[in-house]
């Protein structure tokens, strides 16, 4: 492999995925991808053998950004903070800021992809659930512990919290992109948030 083989790979990937992003994966042909990027389509091919296994790497690398996202924020979280509900307000917080500091709205490749989830094989579906189990499994924890020591104004489970945040930060970057408006994500994890305090009696 050449040497600027990894940039070559990782310059598809960035145009693969602002073509899906603003097209959708069915619109985003090789030649649209070609075309954005510049290269041949042999070089292409040295990378991917396929447009399908294009879109499970992008897809890996879009959950690995997300996991790294949730890693890193739950560490600053648990320095700033021993307390588990606190922790998890500090989380939201964190999440607020960088939305709020984004000047364009960003996307979501998996968002992008779930109404063609037929097209993908296995392996790409796994990656999709397998990000959202590891949210799940992370912050599923965080609520439980904070639920086992403060009294609740409702009853709730966990996951069920988590699944309330996942649509929040999913349905909030479809909106955010649809309008132009990268504050809508911002407002909704706000909102996420005081609900969260509410429900703890936190306000």
């Amino acid at each position: 492999m050449p040497k600027d083989g990894n940039l070559t790979k990782e310059k598809i990937l960035d145009a693969a995925e602002a073509l899906v992003l603003d097209h959708g994966y069915g619109a985003t042909s090789i030649d649209l991808i070609l075309e954005k990027t510049g290269i041949t389509k042999g070089a292409f091919f040295y990378h991917f053998k396929s447009k399908a296994e294009m879109a499970q790497m992008l897809v890996e690398r879009y959950v690995k950004r997300d996991d790294e996202l949730l890693f890193s924020l739950t560490e600053k979280a648990e320095k700033l903070s021993r307390d588990p509900l606190q922790q998890i307000l500090i989380f939201l917080g964190l999440l607020i800021e960088i939305f709020d500091n984004l000047e364009e709205p960003p996307g979501c490749v998996v968002a992008s992809f779930v109404y063609q989830f037929e097209e993908f094989n296995v392996d790409t579906k796994s990656l999709v659930t397998n990000g959202f189990d590891e949210w799940h499994r992370v912050l599923d924890e965080k609520f439980q512990i904070a639920l086992d020591k403060y009294p609740i104004k409702l009853e709730v489970a966990p996951s069920t919290l988590v699944d309330m945040l996942l649509a929040v930060f999913e349905g909030g970057l479809i909106v955010a992109r649809m309008v132009s408006d990268p504050k809508i994500m911002v407002k909704q994890l706000t909102q996420f948030k005081n609900y969260v305090e509410l429900l703890f009696d936190q306000i």
